[in-house]
């Protein structure tokens, strides 16, 4: 999907964690005045907290996320008490969800899913406007799909496809005669690619051109189809760290490669290593490797950062940060993005993130390329 919903939905800002080449928009609300009320002041530091921290390890992200979190929790419950018929409690409690639900997910605590739920709730009783009602709603249907862990060993879903369908698009039919359709549509859709749900987003993008023809999600989406890479060879000559060269996908015919877009300074990318790390301990024995093409400017930083993080596949590295050669080839704009290339060298995945291990497993199960492929008469 490319990050289609990126421009039209609070929803990636809270729970895509990707980092942009270029500033899309925000949807963040104005600034309150000078003379804003106390409601509004504590909103505001709210809102400071519910950035993104910078960091140079997980470690530090992760600490600075929790704080931040937790902060932002503390307010909210500030304003319950002090401001309870204020206007500027709906984003607040939205907030609210969005850090609890975080905080569930790295401190593995189911206790804050039911915060969130309550919190939902509140939002959804209230006079809030129609899109932050669709968001916390669409947070509810979140942790149905995807439970926060108890442990970080426990498997990311514990739910089937078919009933995780069945939720998300009973989300999107509840705002069928509404002004947030287009918005529900777009969560929806984010929400069945968390879950790799493909046929799911076919759907609902199919909905979208029927119901919004001319809008510019359609046209993206329409654009999108025409250049999917899906079923396509991926081709790069790229440089390892020592200097060697990788030709893809000929040097790696046979194997299904990830492919990781990432950086250094990118936090989540550096949140997605442990679960890198877990899929390639699990797979690389069963035909499986990884190729990450860094968007790292500083050679030096990124050979320290990966000798400190102990990561042991592929890296390679041009210095030309977004300009990479096969970044831009590939049109990638936001980072993390995580493909997959069967043992065909064929693209079976253009966005393989939040649902990697199923991806391989798909890849795996294909058929070996054929002897008398055109590459293997090329080697000849």
């Amino acid at each position: 999907m490319k990050r289609l919903i990126g421009i039209c939905s609070l929803m990636v800002l809270f729970i895509a964690g990707v980092i942009y080449a270029q500033n899309a928009g925000s949807t963040t609300p104005p600034v309150p005045s000078t003379q804003a009320s106390g409601a509004a002041e504590v909103l505001m530091k709210i809102r400071s907290l519910m950035g993104r921290p910078r960091a140079r390890s997980q470690a530090e992200y992760l600490s600075k996320l929790k704080k931040s979190r937790q902060q932002a929790l503390v307010l909210l419950d500030e304003m319950e008490k002090k401001y309870p018929k204020s206007k500027e409690l709906d984003e607040a409690r939205l907030h609210g969800i969005v850090a609890s639900m975080e905080l569930g997910r790295i401190m593995h605590d189911p206790k804050m899913g039911e915060k969130v739920e309550q919190i939902a709730k509140k939002v959804l009783a209230s006079n809030a406007p129609p899109f932050l009602k669709l968001n916390a709603d669409a947070y509810t249907v979140l942790l149905k799909v995807r439970p926060i862990r108890t442990s970080a060993t426990q498997p990311v879903t514990t739910i089937d496809d078919k009933a995780a369908e069945k939720i998300i698009l009973d989300m999107t039919n509840r705002y069928r005669n509404t002004k947030v359709r287009l918005d529900a549509l777009l969560i929806g859709m984010q929400l069945a690619d968390l879950q790799g749900l493909d046929t799911l987003i076919t759907r609902l993008e199919d909905i979208v051109l029927k119901e919004f023809p001319q809008h510019t999600i359609a046209q993206r989406i329409r654009k999108r189809r025409e250049l999917s890479m899906v079923g396509k060879e991926f081709t790069a000559s790229l440089t390892k760290l020592d200097g060697k060269k990788l030709n893809l996908p000929k040097d790696l015919l046979g194997k299904v490669v990830v492919i990781d877009f990432w950086a250094t300074w990118c936090a989540p990318c550096v949140t997605e290593i442990p679960h890198m790390k877990e899929l390639y301990n699990k797979y690389k024995s069963k035909g499986v490797e990884i190729v990450s093409i860094s968007l790292d400017k500083d050679k030096s930083r990124l050979e320290k950062f990966i000798s400190q993080h102990k990561i042991t596949w592929v890296q390679t590295f041009t210095g030309k940060g977004w300009e990479d050669p096969t970044a831009r080839k590939y049109n990638i704009n936001a980072i993390p993005s995580i493909w997959v290339i069967g043992k065909d060298g064929k693209v079976v995945s253009d966005r393989a993130r939040g649902r990697l291990a199923k991806v391989i497993e798909r890849a795996l199960k294909a058929k070996e390329p054929a002897n008398d492929s055109s590459n293997t008469k090329k080697k000849k």
